[in-house]
């Protein structure tokens, strides 16, 4: 507690809004010129001449002196009262940093250490680690991998037990593959406050979307020829690198494909946190759609850096909104995507692994 503490404490100094740090440091430079003994001058030119103001602290006006020390100590403590009030708000809320670890070569620091000082809360890190059963980054055993993460609601809910909903936000982020980071989205959702990060593999950190919006969206096709006769569609999302229809033909040969390809594709190109909610709101627009047709189920290429994998898996209502599995893409497997994940969505208690 002490330790958060002085980490708060810190945090507060280089917070740029802060009412209580406002005041101390409006009232201890007076407060130190009362000290000094300073004489202070101040000459405004107007149209009838300077207007000339000036205050010796140690000359004949000590009474005022006095006044004017009192009420910079008032002001310095009352600073201090917001800010230790601000602190122990602040102690009251939690972020649960939830880190997806599922690539063999990841060395990086822990999420954790990353989640910006604007996210208030004592820092609680939940590391999922799914390379287990990985021989040179190809998983084995996404069953087992799928347990762990079915596992993470009880965690969660063993550390949200005794805090008040509104003082619960989630810090989220991972390096695994997209079906996993989507389970992992669709299992916090976003009814809690939910900051993503991404790993910059050029930085080589975890950092938080900050980049501008560049305007690019998805441009979507082959909405028109869904109708009601339709009852499962290949949805393929384009947001890093190109999912190929070939492959995609390999394991949906009948099912009419929909594709959402993004201007300027690139595996850079999401920094933006501005730019991934208008994707996902275009990619629930999509679902909403197929979802009006009734009965639809959906079979989900994604190519897309990992936030926004993570960002359209916590949109995902479980509802309300058709069933969805995310395939996994292996380009060294002559299938191309060998396994799915049915989503626990539309009924659907618990996630399922679908073997090719």
């Amino acid at each position: 507690m002490i330790n958060y503490f002085l980490r708060s404490l810190i945090d507060w100094v280089f917070r740029k809004r802060s009412a209580g740090l406002a005041l101390v440091r409006i009232g201890v430079p007076i407060f130190g010129f009362v000290l000094a003994g300073l004489t202070v001058g101040v000459k405004i030119p107007t149209s009838q001449g300077n207007f000339i103001f000036s205050w010796d602290s140690s000359g004949s006006i000590g009474a005022l002196s006095w006044g004017v020390f009192f009420i910079a100590l008032l002001i310095v403590f009352l600073g201090i009262f917001l800010i230790v009030r601000d602190i122990h708000q602040e102690s009251r809320k939690k972020v649960i940093v939830i880190e997806a670890r599922g690539l063999r070569d990841y060395q990086g620091q822990p999420m954790a250490t990353s989640v910006p000082a604007s996210i208030l809360g004592r820092r609680e890190q939940v590391v999922i680690d799914l390379r287990k059963g990985m021989v040179d980054g190809t998983i084995l055993s996404p069953d087992a991998a799928i347990r762990r993460l079915e596992s993470l609601p009880d965690d969660i809910a063993r550390r949200c037990d005794g805090f008040d909903r509104s003082d619960i936000s989630f810090a989220l982020g991972g390096l695994a593959p997209v079906p996993f980071l989507f389970l992992l989205g669709v299992i916090v959702d976003d009814e809690s406050q939910t900051f993503i990060m991404d790993w910059d593999r050029r930085q080589h950190a975890w950092r938080a979307l900050t980049d501008e919006d560049d305007g690019n969206r998805f441009i979507v096709s082959g909405l028109d020829a869904i109708n009601t006769t339709v009852k499962r569609v290949a949805l393929c999302v384009s947001a890093s690198y190109d999912v190929n229809e070939v492959d995609v033909r390999m394991v949906e040969p009948d099912a009419p494909i929909i594709k959402a390809e993004l201007v300027g594709r690139n595996t850079h190109s999401h920094w933006s946190e501005v730019k991934q909610r208008q994707l996902a709101q275009q990619f629930l627009d999509i679902v909403m759609s197929l979802a009006q047709q009734g009965g639809v189920e959906i079979s989900l290429f994604l190519a897309a850096p990992a936030s926004l994998s993570l960002r359209l898996g916590t949109i995902y209502d479980r509802r309300n909104l058709p069933r969805i599995e995310v395939n996994q893409y292996e380009q060294s497997d002559p299938k191309r995507f060998p396994w799915a994940i049915r989503m626990p969505v539309a009924g659907l208690p618990h996630a399922e692994l679908i073997q090719r």
